[in-house]
Parts: structure tokens; sequence; C-alpha cells
């Protein structure tokens, strides 16, 4: 049952701003979703109000941070930001610039509060694996590690919220998980057999990465050696690995054992044990199987993953003015991220206008502007004759991540349907004038036939 959380504080530094509150909606792609968002008042001061059903781990993008937070139904918080510091305009179009993170701050807690306790916690735990990862790794009963998980559950045994409890067995279950790394069925016993799933505990999610992330290739296929390869050679190939799965007392939870399948699938696709379609395959037959909607929602987010600017699957949305990607429904498109400062990309430009010359009657040119000062941008458009369009990239920069662009220029040829046909394409001078003859002759091809 849903409670209120009010989250409230003072930072002049934002005021005007406008902050928003996030969180994770799976712990295996890290998909975002907005909680809620709010203006900071002049004045700097702000308090808002918000519903959850469980304990919650958010996030507030501020700038130049990243600050985590966890949120308990029915709490106040009285947060510390840092002083603001915005993003540069070099900063909000570097595609390898990373927020710093940080824990924020809160006042009106004490030493048990769940946020200072794991921070503490961690502060204690990390640099104790580090410096005798060798001293705990296949020690089993000898390992140093045993002492020190009985001297931190003593040190933190007043402390009885139910979260911090499991965020401390699981956090200590990973030294266990290092003292017997080839013991799967021990480690599944005393963690995750008949247990609760804790997906909102990024301890439990930690140590279940551990344990279950190659079990499709690793425990469960030298278990399952010739049923295992039987399944994946069938149609059917979901619901025969649930079925062998089935006999496992481990896996009788089904939410847990549709977990199991599609984030072990998913990571047999990403070390290339498994094709693109047969882990789409098996996604999709969980997906339609499951009525589990964490489940269902986690294979949809790894499907899009998977498919993301792939060939012949739809490109990721664009609005900058009146640019839109839906207004070019039924055309092909030519898509170029640029910077009108870049001597490559003001080399090509001389080659898109001979392209658009000769393929404007099939083909659409667009060009993005990623000029870290607008100024520049429009010094440029104010002095050059360009008849294709060029439009700066504004406050649209998430779509340097959406479209994958590492430097400029950099090219996306999307089809009539708005899928991809390449991605990335050929530059003006490589040769993507082969693909721009073939889409010409078939549009003449099929006009001919009507």
């Amino acid at each position: 049952m849903a409670d209120t959380v009010r989250i409230y504080g003072t930072n002049k530094t934002y005021a005007g701003s406008k902050i928003e509150i996030k969180y994770h909606t799976d712990v295996f792609t890290y998909s975002e979703k907005t909680l809620t968002d709010f203006t900071v008042p002049a004045d700097g001061s702000f308090s808002i109000n918000l519903d959850i059903n469980e304990v919650t781990l958010v996030f507030l993008p501020l700038g130049v941070y990243k600050g985590y937070l966890y949120l308990e139904p029915g709490k106040e918080y009285e947060i510390k930001l840092p002083p603001k510091k915005d993003l540069s305009p070099v900063q909000k179009l570097n595609p390898f610039f990373e927020l710093d993170e940080l824990l924020i701050g809160v006042a009106n807690v004490d030493t048990k509060d769940l946020n200072i306790a794991i921070r503490t916690l961690d502060d204690k735990i990390d640099p104790f694996i580090n410096q005798n990862f060798h001293k705990i790794y296949r020690k089993k009963e000898n390992s140093v590690g045993i002492a020190f998980s009985e001297e931190v559950r003593l040190e933190y045994n007043e402390i009885s919220n139910p979260f911090f409890q499991d965020y401390l067995t699981y956090r200590l279950g990973f030294l266990d998980y290092l003292a017997y790394p080839n013991l799967f069925s021990k480690i599944e016993e005393k963690y995750f057999e008949n247990k609760e799933i804790k997906l909102n505990n990024s301890a439990y999610t930690s140590l279940y990465k551990k344990q279950y992330g190659n079990f499709l290739t690793g425990y469960f296929s030298q278990v399952e050696t010739s049923e295992l390869s039987l399944a994946l050679k069938s149609e059917d190939t979901y619901r025969q690995i649930y079925e062998l799965m089935r006999n496992y007392p481990a896996y009788k939870n089904i939410q847990f054992r549709e977990l199991i399948i599609a984030t072990s699938v998913f990571d047999a696709f990403t070390r290339k044990f498994y094709s693109q379609n047969k882990t789409i395959e098996i996604l999709t037959q969980l997906k339609e199987h499951s009525t589990n909607q964490y489940n269902q929602d986690l294979c949809e987010n790894y499907i899009r993953k998977i498919t993301h600017l792939q060939s012949n699957y739809l490109a990721p949305d664009f609005s900058i003015g009146k640019f839109k990607l839906a207004n070019y429904k039924g055309k092909y498109l030519y898509l170029n991220f640029c910077n009108t400062e870049s001597y490559p990309c003001l080399q090509d430009f001389k080659e898109i206008a001979k392209l658009k010359k000769q393929f404007g009657e099939h083909v659409e040119f667009l060009s993005i502007a990623c000029d870290w000062e607008v100024s520049k941008y429009l010094e440029f458009t104010s002095k050059k004759s360009i008849d294709w369009p060029i439009v700066h990239i504004g406050d649209q920069q998430h779509l340097l991540g959406e479209y994958n662009i590492k430097a400029f220029p950099t090219y996306i040829l999307i089809n009539p349907e708005g899928k991809i046909v390449k991605a990335p394409a050929q530059g003006p001078k490589e040769n993507i004038q082969l693909e721009f003859i073939k889409i010409a002759r078939d549009a003449v091809r099929n006009s001919s036939r009507k």
C-alpha cells in the first residue's frame, strides 16, 4: 500500500531550477522513469510530496551531479543539496562525460537512519574487500571474511530496520560468494532458495547478478547439458527451459524462475553465446507467458536494448522545433549529426549539397548541429547558404546517447517507415551514393508499376 513521502529543504543556488526525482524501473537495464518533478521557488526553499509503496532508491540529476537517496514510505527528508553547478555546453554535448555520483545528505535523521546506516556499512565493507580479496577468495572456512562478518553483524545489530538488515545480509553474502565461488548450490540455498525476491534492495540484486548472471551458460548448462542443448534448438525454447527448471526446488517461485531465464539469456547474448534472433525469441515468449509485470517490462527493456539502432527496427524518435521524425514518414531520411566548427563536417557539407542535388527527389536531408555554443551555429547559418535544413540540437542532448553519437560527423539512414537502414551509415565520401542509387531505382520501379 502506497504511503506519502515528503522531501524538503533550502538551497538558493537552485532558485528557479526544475528538479526531477527519478528511479530505475528495473535494476538490470537501468531504464529510467520520473517519479515527480518540481521547480524551486525564488527563495530556494522547496517541499514536495510523493507516494511510494516500498523502500525506493531514487536519484536526482543536479547539473554535473547525480544524487542518490533511499526513500522509506511515510517518512520526511530534509535534504542537503550540493551547490548548484550546471553542465557546461561542452559537457552537455560530450557523449563521454559522466555525472559525478554522490549520496544526498539528510539533515533531520539520526545515525540509525537507513541512508546513513547503508553509507557507513559500505564504507566499512568496501575497503575490507579491496584490502583482503586474496585472503577471502576460495578460502572457504578459513576465510578472514567469516570473522569480519561476525564483527559487522554485532556492530549493526541494534539497527532493526528490515530493509537494512537485508542489505547487510546480502552485502556480507558477497564474502561467502568469494569464499565459495564454485559451490553454486551452497550460495543459492543460503541466500535465494525459497527466499523473498528483493529487487528494490541493491545488495540483493548485486549478489543475484553474480550468482545467476551466466546461469544458462554456466551452472545449468553443466547439470542439464543435453536437455538444454535440445531446448535451444527448439522453436519453443523458453517453455522447455521453464519446464527443465521446474524440476528444481530452488526455482519453485515462478517469478524467480522467469527472472533467472530473462537475465541469463541476455547475459548469454552479450557474451555471444546466443544469437540475436534466438535471444529475442526467448524474451518474447517469456514476456507473452509471464503474468508478472516486472518480468514483462524487463523483457521489453532487454529487447529494446538488443534492437537499438539495429536495421529494420524503429529509429529513436526526435522532435527539435518543427523538425520531427514523424514528419519524414513515407520518405528516406539521411540524418547528420555535426558541428559547424568541425573541419570534417564543413568538408562533408559540400558533398551533402551534391547528394541533395542528385537524390533530393527521393531522399530527405537533415543536419543536427551540436555546436558547444549556439552563437557559433547562428553565425554559421547566417553566413552560409545551405539548401537543406540544419537545426541546433538545443536541449535535446539526449539524442546523442540515443543515436550513439561518439564523433562528428555521424550519419544515420532511416527508411520511410521510420526504421533504421544503417546506423551509422556511410558518410557522403564513403559510397553512400550506392544506397541512394538503389533507393532511387526502387522508387522509379514502384512508380512505373502504378
